[in-house]
């Protein structure tokens, strides 16, 4: 499945720091911090209909009052991708049907499935290219990753160089380039010789390699969520991992009943709201001087892992966590697929809830500055993130 690339902060705070100064975020940035070269300039858009493609083409439409679309999709996503488009055609006028055009294609591709004259159209129109295609499976095979991340990105990389108006390149990676490296991870770091945990981990980094390498000749604004959630309004979200994960395991046990931390759960779990990301990302890929910078759109107060397996029962209406079982044993345990279906708790998650990194925000706080968009408090959206799942556990209305 290709799809949105969804995965992840200044040395984090300790996760009782204040969160009042935490606000919704109003619309967005002075006029002056944006590039009118890029707000006028027609758009190549790979991942759509995606949920963050979704929701960052919203966003985007304040910052693109001109120019058009192009949106890169396979066969199969055409009716939803269609729909989408309606929709925000109704609720934005100036988002007429005249400004878009769905392109059905494939990234795998050296010319990304589309005939010469479709290529050479595009690449005679396009000037800005906002890359979020991936396959986000943390138990993915190697080859079938390398394929739609790195190749798939190489891809993309050479449709920017055949531009002929080229302006910048926004490139979706995951703060989980970063592996198995601990303690703080700097925006400008990539290669320190980390090993990853998972193929999804280790051809994403290989995919922002070749970014960098060739970002002397592309402008480029990169960005690396953390791990995207629900929407810290509505707890609206497309897809139940990361915490969901814990959600649907804490749904089964009886209301009464205790259950254990896994291990000491110290490390800081870096979760983000959909609508933090897609609005940071738009603004921050309109914005002047964004090219050659690499922002982590992740929480600067992080909460540790057993503050929010505690916020998360309170709010599910469970009782206390009482102890803690050695992290090594619930792996063991999860080895079993059976287990792992049991509890809805594929083994490779566990990692990400005991895991000890902190991601520097200092390039992403600053750019944002001026602007009314920060990243609220877990301890302020976990209950709405809750209620929606609760409301449809199923996984969300189509």
């Amino acid at each position: 499945m290709v799809a949105d690339n969804t995965d992840k902060t200044a040395g984090a705070e300790d996760s009782n720091g204040d969160a009042s100064s935490d606000e919704t975020f109003e619309t967005p940035a002075p006029p002056s911090k944006l590039d009118a070269d890029l707000s006028g300039a027609d758009v190549l858009m790979t991942g759509f209909p995606g949920f963050i493609a979704g929701r960052l083409l919203e966003e985007m439409l304040v910052y693109q009052p001109e120019g058009d679309f192009y949106f890169l999709i396979e066969p199969r996503y055409r009716r939803q991708a269609e729909r989408r488009l309606q929709e925000l055609a109704r609720d934005l006028p100036e988002f007429e049907s005249s400004r878009w055009e769905l392109v059905e294609g494939d990234i795998t591709d050296p010319q990304l499935g589309l005939d010469s004259n479709t290529y050479q159209k595009l690449t005679e129109r396009v000037g800005v290219v906002w890359h979020l295609a991936a396959l986000y499976d943390l138990a993915v095979p190697e080859a079938v990753a390398y394929r739609i991340n790195v190749k798939g990105t190489v891809h993309v990389l050479d449709f920017c160089e055949a531009c002929v108006d080229f302006r910048r390149l926004n490139y979706v990676s995951t703060c989980y380039v970063s592996g198995k490296r601990r303690g703080t991870i700097y925006e400008d770091e990539l290669d320190e010789g980390q090993s990853h945990k998972n193929h999804y981990e280790s051809t994403k980094f290989w995919a922002e390699v070749e970014v960098q390498r060739r970002w002397m000749n592309l402008p480029t604004a990169i960005f690396r969520p953390g791990i995207v959630v629900g929407d810290s309004q509505t707890g609206e979200t497309d897809k139940y991992d990361g915490p969901y994960h814990l959600f649907k395991f804490l749904r089964k046990v009886p209301d009464w009943m205790p259950v254990p931390n896994i291990g000491e759960g110290d490390a800081l779990v870096n979760l983000v709201p959909v609508d933090y990301v897609t609005r940071a990302m738009a603004f921050l890929g309109y914005v002047d001087d964004g090219a050659e910078d690499v922002y982590q759109l992740a929480d600067p107060r992080p909460m540790r892992a057993r503050d929010i397996f505690a916020l998360t029962l309170d709010g599910m209406g469970k009782a206390p966590p009482i102890g803690s079982i050695p992290t090594t044993f619930a792996d063991f345990a999860l080895r079993s697929h059976t287990v792992a279906s049991a509890v809805e708790m594929p083994r490779g998650v566990l990692a990400y809830f005991n895991h000890g990194a902190e991601y520097d925000v200092s390039t992403t706080q600053r750019a944002l500055t001026d602007t009314s968009i920060r990243c609220p408090h877990l301890s302020t959206y976990m209950q709405t993130l809750i209620d929606y799942f609760l409301r449809h556990p199923e996984g969300a209305p189509t």
